[in-house]
């Protein structure tokens, strides 16, 4: 008896732990202010929003940041780390070349 009881409890929480499939991917573009942090050989490519917003830009080629500093630009991507309480520095995974809106 004791064995069953412990197989179904295991059973239960395999299942409980396959049971956390992840939720659709969360697409989002942002526009704003392209800035580069850091030094060598760990810089962070970061965008700022109008509304002061940092962002993280996972996946931005250096090189294509760099051409961008400073200049107004439109990127599209998933969402890593949504903003929200404890979230130091939200983060997106761009997909495609980051369009610039002049400036």
């Amino acid at each position: 008896m004791q064995k069953i009881l412990l197989t179904a409890l295991v059973a239960l929480g395999l299942a409980g732990c396959a049971g956390a499939a992840p939720t659709d991917e969360q697409l989002q573009k942002l526009t704003g202010e392209i800035h580069i942090k850091g030094n060598e050989p760990f810089p962070t490519v970061m965008l700022e929003t109008a509304s002061h917003e940092t962002w993280e830009l996972v996946g931005m080629p250096l090189g294509e940041a760099r051409s961008l500093i400073g200049r107004q630009a439109t990127v599209e991507g998933t969402v890593i780390q949504a903003p929200g309480p404890g979230v130091w520095l939200p983060s997106l995974r761009v997909s495609g070349t980051p369009q610039s809106s002049g400036r």
